[in-house]
């Protein structure tokens, strides 16, 4: 019986030790972020004092800690790591793991060390501000990287997708290389709007592709959408903002360069001009045409998004006028072979066609 308490003790020396490791390493990634891409002296300092102050809240147990480390028996060691494609990825991962870990030490140290139960609760607590905190200052930076990296932006919804389901025809978008998803629907009831958006929603989540809404920024909420796409009598885009949050893109939708500036001075986070030649999914609008849309390119710094009647066709020219993203909803949502039309389309704006 003593062996196997003592079996246990040493066990539980090995997840404090493991534990104290990643809260460490996690609060220097953040410290470093802080320091280095926010450019905060003074959140690194606090970082930096946290980190200090658990090193004395374990110093009593670090001896013993690292002689019962044994990393050649830890399965642990060789589990996979998940990629962080930003650095706002990179700090709410590091932020969270320090929340586990003191999670962890907090229910060991009941056994261990009584006296240090507190400490880990408030490193915990100051980890899920921390979350919180880096998530929304690096918001900016992850929404400004992807945008200035999209090409393809495919637009879908059930008047145009030749009578197949929404979903699928999103699915065979990203397959063919979508880069975002935006869901438009004008004339569904809320209700079947949400129900699309939702399974639409987990379609583009397991994807890894932002999903944009139209229109709706309650219902963008309601689904935890990456953000929503704003016509010129839609809410105005401080309103979409306090219902969506800093992290979330709002674009806007253009038809002249007043409009578009406009859309940039008030917060867009890109705009979408045009319809650039004739198109039936907006034959309200006239067609602006190359002309206009490079005026706009060269009077607004946003990303733009050149969107209406664009072909495989078409396409070389519109390139020409230096524009390096498109939306479209025909050309691939309508196609017979959505996952080909996009690809095609995807290939001629990387230039590699």
């Amino acid at each position: 019986m003593r062996g196997v308490v003592k079996m246990e003790i040493k066990a539980f020396y090995r997840l404090t030790d493991a534990n104290l490791n990643r809260a460490r390493e996690g609060l220097r990634a953040l410290e470093d972020l802080a320091r280095f891409v926010l450019q905060d002296g003074a959140l690194a300092e606090r970082i930096r004092a946290a980190r200090h102050n658990l090193q004395q809240t374990a110093a009593n147990l670090s001896a013993v800690c690292l002689a019962a480390r044994d990393v050649n028996q830890d399965p642990g060691a060789s589990y996979p790591e998940d990629p962080h494609p930003s650095a706002r990825g990179v700090a709410i991962a590091n932020a969270r793991r320090v929340q586990e870990a003191a999670r962890v030490l907090e229910e060991t140290a009941r056994y261990l060390a009584p006296e240090t139960v507190a400490q880990f609760k408030r490193l915990r607590f100051l980890s899920y501000e921390l979350e919180q905190l880096f998530a929304a200052r690096l918001a900016p930076e992850e929404k400004t990287s992807f945008l200035r990296k999209l090409r393809l932006y495919v637009i879908v919804g059930s008047a145009h997708t030749a009578g197949r389901p929404v979903v699928s025809v999103a699915q065979e978008a990203i397959r063919g290389g979508a880069q975002i998803i935006q869901l438009r629907e004008k004339e569904l009831p809320a209700k079947a709007f949400f129900e699309t958006a939702r399974a639409l929603r987990e379609v583009t989540a397991k994807a890894g592709v932002p999903l944009i809404i139209n229109d709706r920024a309650d219902i963008a909420a309601a689904v935890g959408a990456d953000g929503v796409h704003l016509g010129q009598e839609d809410l105005p885009i401080a309103a979409a903002r306090r219902i969506l949050g800093e992290q979330a893109i709002i674009g806007v939708s253009t038809h002249s360069v007043a409009e578009a500036l406009r859309a940039e001075k008030e917060g867009a986070d890109y705009i979408g001009f045009g319809p650039v030649f004739p198109t039936r999914t907006k034959p309200e609008y006239a067609a602006q045409g190359l002309e206009a849309l490079q005026k706009v390119l060269s009077q607004v710094r946003l990303p733009v998004v050149a969107i209406g009647g664009i072909t495989p066709a078409n396409l070389p020219a519109v390139i020409k006028t230096g524009v390096k993203r498109i939306a479209v909803v025909s050309a691939v949502a309508s196609a017979p072979d959505v996952a080909a039309s996009a690809a095609l389309l995807l290939k001629m704006l990387e230039g590699s066609y």
